[in-house]
């Protein structure tokens, strides 16, 4: 016989009411779960390290780039050796130099023993500065030379550093050459306007060359420029005045060149290091162009 399933009236009611009690929980547990999500922090930007060895004593890397749009206008030297260092301006060695190098004037620091010291670099251009405890200035070249002795000898401790922006003015052609009976190039910074054309002139008699390292850092040297070679022919090759040698910088960036007939690229330290026998040793021959 087939049973009729029956509830009381009570036992309704009852299950009614649990019922609507976990309805209501359910609803409470899905608002909580979909609950708006703060936003993030706003996080500060890194801030460009330059190191000083403590072995070497050089600052590391020898070239720094530094971006405003992402990483502010601040760069920071960290001090790890056990005494204290010093960073200071390199003075313009050419008034063509004053619109684009140092621009925002004299810089004077002292970094103690471990600790860090940091600057506010706002205008955009080169900044060149150097450690006055482990290197000088060479009063006929207006070049940082190494003292003798130091741990980094014949390197110099000396920083490069870039920072971008906007800088007015800047030609589309600009000149640059080689002494007579040095190995040296006449200017270390020029700076073009994008699609800017450079010549060196050599008036010493062998010849020498604008040799391109590579690219081994953002924006540093973006592009290949010339052959990678780029030759300068001397007084023998191309009598009786020596010879020019144009390049074309399309791309933006800062260039560093070195002339592979008196000195070495040091693949670690990403510069050169001048040959024994170079004419104005320790000081290395090498360049740089600013394109933007």
């Amino acid at each position: 016989m087939h049973r009729n399933f029956y509830w009381p009236n009570w036992r309704v009611t009852a299950f009614a009411a649990v019922l609507l009690l976990l309805t209501a929980c359910d609803t409470g547990a899905g608002a909580t779960s979909t609950s708006v999500t703060p936003p993030p922090a706003p996080t500060t930007p890194p801030t460009p390290q330059i190191t000083i060895d403590a072995t070497t004593r050089l600052f590391i890397p020898f070239i720094t780039v530094v971006d405003p749009t992402t990483e502010g206008t601040t760069v920071t030297f960290v001090n790890n050796d056990t005494v204290p260092h010093d960073v200071r301006t390199v003075p313009l060695a050419d008034p063509t130099e004053a619109a684009f190098v140092n621009v925002s004037g004299r810089i004077a620091k002292t970094i103690p023993a471990g600790g860090n010291v940091t600057l506010s670099l706002t205008k955009p251009g080169i900044y060149d500065l150097y450690d006055d405890t482990q290197a000088t200035i060479d009063p006929h070249w207006k070049r940082v030379r190494a003292k003798a002795n130091t741990a980094g000898f014949p390197y110099a401790a000396e920083a490069v550093i870039w920072v971008k922006g906007t800088i007015a003015g800047l030609p589309k052609t600009t000149q640059n050459g080689v002494t007579a009976g040095n190995d040296d190039f006449m200017h270390d910074f020029v700076a073009l306007a994008a699609g800017g054309k450079a010549t060196w002139h050599d008036y010493d008699t062998d010849k020498h060359y604008v040799t391109d390292p590579g690219t081994f850092g953002p924006n540093i040297n973006p592009t290949k420029f010339g052959d990678g070679l780029n030759v300068i022919k001397g007084t023998v090759d191309a009598p009786p005045d020596g010879g020019n040698m144009t390049l074309t910088f399309t791309t933006p960036g800062l260039y560093y060149y070195f002339c592979t007939a008196h000195a070495d690229f040091d693949p670690y330290l990403q510069r050169d290091r001048a040959h024994p026998d170079s004419s104005i040793f320790p000081m290395p021959m090498e360049g740089f162009v600013l394109v933007q």
